[in-house]
């Protein structure tokens, strides 16, 4: 049988911080859970050591917060750090499809609807690796570096995304807005198209702020206020 120290990476400390990264992103660490060291040092089979300093990574990272007594928890969702997010997403990727749409391929188009058809086919509230794939593809072409930033401003997102994910009409929403933006990039269309990624991850952010603000996620007003607002501010 394979010992599963033997899978992990060079870095035992670099395996903890990518499992417990995953673990909070991913919703299996919920905010506010407690995190001690001496059950994840023996949960994993190894030393307090590793533990600690995989903490304090992440804490450098924003995900946990560290306690005097040994223990951690994980970080709560802040709602201006989620406007902050989604903000600099934005930016970022409004930045790639300028520089991705103009050397984008038959090839590139292809995987990309391809991305949209596999992202469609998901339940919604499973769907974060293929939200995040539907979005590297439009990007493809735009370089490699940025492609990295981009990947991990998702990968931070992706908490976010789950308090979304429990709006009233997001599924529709977000299916008619990841065809548009598709459609924009079949068709070269640069300027539609970062105008559709911008106010596309600026209101989410805005949505999922409302949420947090109001422990309500049930209250669909606040999805169309956060169009509106971003819709006043884009211009057309």
């Amino acid at each position: 049988m394979t010992d599963a120290s033997n899978l992990r990476p060079a870095s035992t400390v670099s395996w903890l911080v990518e499992t417990l990264r995953e673990s909070i992103l991913s919703g299996a660490l919920p905010a506010h859970n407690v995190i001690r060291q001496d059950e994840i040092a023996e949960q994993h089979g190894v030393s307090r050591t590793p533990v600690r300093e995989a903490i304090r990574l992440l804490e450098a990272e924003g995900l946990v917060i560290s306690r005097p007594n040994r223990s951690a928890v994980v970080a709560p969702l802040d709602p201006e750090d989620a406007i902050e997010i989604f903000e600099i997403r934005a930016a970022m990727e409004a930045l790639a499809l300028r520089r991705s749409i103009p050397r984008f391929t038959e090839e590139h188009k292809e995987v990309a609807i391809q991305a949209l058809e596999a992202l469609e086919e998901v339940r919604h509230d499973a769907s974060t690796e293929a939200h995040k794939a539907f979005h590297l593809a439009l990007y493809a072409a735009a370089g490699s570096r940025l492609l990295r930033l981009i990947s991990q401003h998702i990968d931070a997102a992706g908490r976010y995304l789950r308090v979304e994910a429990t709006l009233a009409g997001t599924m529709d929403e977000d299916r008619y807005e990841h065809r548009s933006l598709l459609e924009a990039v079949l068709a070269n269309d640069v300027p539609g198209a970062t105008r559709l990624i911008e106010r596309h991850l600026r209101s989410t952010g805005l949505e999922v702020a409302e949420v947090l603000r109001n422990k309500n996620p049930h209250r669909q007003d606040q999805r169309q206020m956060a169009r509106l607002r971003i819709n006043a501010r884009t211009p057309s």
